[in-house]
């Protein structure tokens, strides 16, 4: 009898019901893209860095991140490569070294942040190797072969076949000198990576480092499910019990990617929460107006015998089914227009001609959004928790009707 008379209630002012809902709906549904936009827009930068990058997780020497240089490196990485790549959870196992020099030529020299890598696995993951704009990629078996940025070609006059010479000092802190020929030109965007950034064989640049023949600075785990990242750790530190090597996160690799999602998606919280707010006061508003009509009609029903608590559950029966149906319709309405914007993308080139750059990483401008489960979920279960709350002022009001004054 509660649900019958609070829904008849209900639609007793259509209109006004209908924009209430109309207004949760959009309200949340607007909450929902926005949060699929954002979370698409991490995605994508997790992605993009970590695969050109040291992977999703991320094994070296323990004192590697406090002071990184080519002496700390990781022993037999070939062998804990093949092991781990055979994981279900693991993609792909990458061995890099990294390490900085000077890169020059004929027209100058410019400070280089070398990068070896094993060319067949690079090419599969890395959108770097995507992104050549002359020549072509490093192939396994290629040997004083280099892959450069196109400010860094332009800065040192090279083009695809010229040569130039790699200055670093190798583990013993002696200065070496390896000369090679540029295979290929990139650019990704990314001033940073684009000017100072090199890729080269991992075997010459273990000889160029003078590194043991199965050394590799770090190798790095990408995974097929990055959701899975903290049980994927938890079992490779498991495995690695009796080596001392450390296994970190991507987070803690490339901290500054990490604090720059942290503190958006931190703007990005209070935005919804504002706009959740403005709904929420829209329903207060229908609710507590719904009540002042009808006081005259509770007075009756409390006269005649109806117990406060049955008012009271009335009311909260109608936020109830004000609730469902706008979180029904923001449900459909968020959860539709993200997936059209994943399956189709929203292209920002024509507006960012100079790309998108964080953290000195070079974005893509179609920008996707990522919806799960938990966001349609969290979204509507806050919206709809909130709307029953905001109802307990109504709900006091109507059994604190003056019901002698307003009988009389």
């Amino acid at each position: 009898m509660i649900l019958k008379l609070a829904w008849r209630s209900l639609w007793r002012n259509r209109r006004r019901t209908v924009i209430t809902v109309c207004s949760i709906g959009f309200g949340l549904a607007f909450a929902i893209f926005f949060v699929a936009l954002g979370e698409g827009m991490y995605n994508q930068m997790i992605e993009q860095v970590v695969r050109m990058q040291a992977g999703h997780i991320t094994i070296e020497h323990p004192e590697y991140a406090s002071a990184p240089a080519v002496d700390l490196y990781t022993p037999q990485s070939p062998e804990l490569a093949g092991t781990l790549v055979s994981w279900p959870d693991i993609e792909l196992t990458k061995e890099i070294i990294l390490g900085q020099g000077i890169a020059k030529s004929g027209a100058g020299s410019v400070g280089a942040a070398l990068m070896g890598v094993t060319p067949s696995v690079e090419a599969r993951s890395s959108p770097l190797a995507r992104n050549l704009v002359k020549g072509t990629y490093l192939e396994d078996g290629d040997d004083r072969l280099v892959v450069i940025g196109a400010d860094m070609a332009e800065t040192l006059n090279l083009d695809l076949g010229k040569k130039m010479v790699l200055t670093t000092n190798d583990v013993d802190g002696n200065l070496v000198e390896e000369l090679c020929r540029v295979k290929g030109i990139f650019r990704t965007g990314s001033q940073e990576i684009d000017a100072y950034f090199v890729q080269a064989p991992l075997d010459f640049t273990r000889r160029l480092f003078r590194l043991p023949a199965d050394a590799a600075t770090q190798v790095g785990l990408i995974l097929r499910d990055p959701d899975h990242q903290g049980r994927v750790m938890s079992e490779v530190r498991d495995s690695l019990r009796n080596r001392s090597l450390a296994v970190r996160p991507w987070q803690e690799v490339m901290p500054e990617l990490s604090s720059y999602i942290k503190m958006d998606r931190g703007s990005n919280i209070i935005f919804q929460g504002i706009l959740i707010f403005l709904v929420l006061f829209t329903i207060f508003n229908t609710i507590l107006m719904s009540v002042l009509e009808r006081q005259r009609e509770f007075a009756i029903l409390l006269a005649v015998g109806t117990r406060p608590l049955q008012l009271r559950l009335q009311i909260l029966a109608e936020s109830a089914f004000l609730g469902l149906l706008g979180c029904s319709v923001g449900l459909l309405c968020g959860a539709l227009a993200s997936w059209l914007v994943n399956y189709i993308g929203v292209d920002l080139s024509s507006f960012l001609q100079e790309g998108i750059q964080i953290s000195g990483f070079a974005m893509s401008t179609t920008l996707r959004t990522r919806i799960t489960p938990q966001i349609l979920f969290t979204s509507s279960a806050i919206v709809f928790g909130a709307t029953l709350i905001i109802s307990l002022l109504p709900m006091k009001r109507a059994v604190g009707v003056p019901m002698a004054d307003l009988l009389r």
